[in-house]
């Protein structure tokens, strides 16, 4: 559902974004969407729009303070959004271009039965799940994610995240140029900080508007919703 340059583009804002929690220590993990993708794809489901991270023993303003200055270095700005977490996004942000989402890991519970529900968006997690983290496969790199996935995704999607269903589909893919970096660059061994930041340092600031994931899907969407409630209230005006 998404060309190589798209998703190149939206997988590298995860990567990158996962490199400056790494090269800061501060631990984090994927869930949600980001989590099944990564399980049972290696890489983003096709159809997202936003990398889920949960951030792991932290203050969310004291990471605002230490990771602000690293992202806007690189092109990014963080936006606070009105539920609390963070935004990280690209400099010049048009709607559609993908987004990682940073929260901190609420308290967890120590029973699975007093776990929160599903509507009320707060992780499924309990203590035993969570560690040791563990690397999933992420294109040619990992990404950090809770001991007992299965159990996790189990309970959040059901049958709809089994292994036989998510078998019809297939990580976007990411074009090798950047596989091969990441190869190189962050691996179970280590982390090359100052090879990531160049990287990103010496990009145009304008070059993801070529990249922009959804204008193909969701844009050329709204543009349609939007001319459709347009034309019914012309009509009602009438």
């Amino acid at each position: 559902m998404m060309p190589s340059g798209p998703s190149t583009h939206f997988a590298e804002m995860m990567l990158f974004s996962a490199a400056v929690l790494e090269h800061l220590g501060i631990e984090y993990v994927i869930h949600y969407g980001s989590l099944l993708g990564a399980a049972r794809l290696g890489g983003p489901l096709p159809w997202d729009e936003d990398h889920d991270v949960f951030l792991l023993d932290v203050d969310l303003d004291d990471v605002w303070r230490r990771t602000e200055a690293i992202f806007a270095a690189h092109g990014y700005r963080l936006v606070r959004d009105r539920r609390g977490f963070i935004w990280v996004r690209e400099k010049y942000w048009p709607a559609g271009a993908g987004h990682v989402a940073l929260d901190v890991l609420p308290p967890l519970v120590e029973r699975v039965e007093d776990l929160p529900v599903w509507e009320g968006g707060a992780p499924h997690l309990v203590p035993s799940e969570l560690r040791p983290l563990k690397r999933l496969p992420f294109y040619s790199t990992f990404i950090w994610a809770p001991a007992a996935t299965e159990t996790v995704l189990e309970r959040l999607y059901g049958a709809s995240a089994g292994a036989a269903v998510m078998a019809g589909f297939a990580a976007a893919p990411m074009k090798p140029e950047a596989a091969a970096f990441w190869a190189r660059a962050r691996t179970a061994e280590g982390l090359d900080w100052e090879a990531i930041s160049q990287r990103f340092r010496s990009r145009s600031r304008w070059r993801h508007l070529l990249n922009v994931p959804w204008w193909w899907f969701n844009g050329g969407y709204i543009l349609a919703v939007n001319a459709l409630r347009r034309r019914a209230r012309a009509r009602l005006g009438e």
